[in-house]
């Protein structure tokens, strides 16, 4: 198993004493799990992408066109908001943990403002690992929940190893049961 596909080490992350906080009398965690690195540059992307397409252009309109463009500020802003959105990604990665119990699934996400979601396995009415076209280059996947009655959020994205903790997701709820 690669690093991020590895159960979190919960005191190394800080989150110890959230994930007690939360846990019920009785309620066992099976499986905590943090996103995969590639978190980071997945959610970035588009940020990226454009920051290069502006001094792309930029360098071609300075090269080729009689437009006046300020080259190096350009480039500076570009370069600053790229910055700006990885860091901004690295601190989301940072603060997102996925936790499976014997009684429910949760994630947490947040290190100033924490958001949990949570849901009872019983609730739980199907489980599916889902691939979009970024995530299949860098060998990740999201791991999607039919939940009853139906949620739109709480679905685990940018997992490592989204086969295999779907796998433990459908023996908590079939022992849940």
């Amino acid at each position: 198993m690669s690093p991020s596909a590895e159960p979190a080490n919960l005191a190394a992350e800080g989150t110890a004493a959230t994930v007690t906080r939360l846990l019920e009398d009785g309620e066992i965690v099976l499986l905590a799990v943090k996103p995969s690195r590639w978190f980071v540059l997945l959610v970035s992307w588009p940020v990226l992408l454009l920051a290069g397409a502006v001094m792309g252009v930029t360098w071609i309109a300075g090269r080729y066109c009689s437009a006046t463009v300020d080259e190096p500020t350009v480039t500076l802003l570009c370069s600053v908001v790229a910055f700006v959105r990885v860091m901004l990604a690295g601190f989301q990665w940072l603060g997102r943990l996925y936790l499976l119990t014997n009684r429910r699934v949760m994630r947490l996400r947040g290190i100033i403002r924490e958001d949990v979601f949570q849901c009872p396995l019983k609730r739980i009415r199907q489980t599916c690992v889902s691939a979009t076209l970024p995530e299949r280059w860098v060998a990740v996947s999201s791991l999607l929940f039919e939940f009853d009655p139906p949620r739109s959020e709480g679905h685990w994205t940018y997992l490592a190893s989204a086969k295999e903790v779907r796998q433990a997701v459908e023996e908590a709820r079939e022992r849940a049961r």
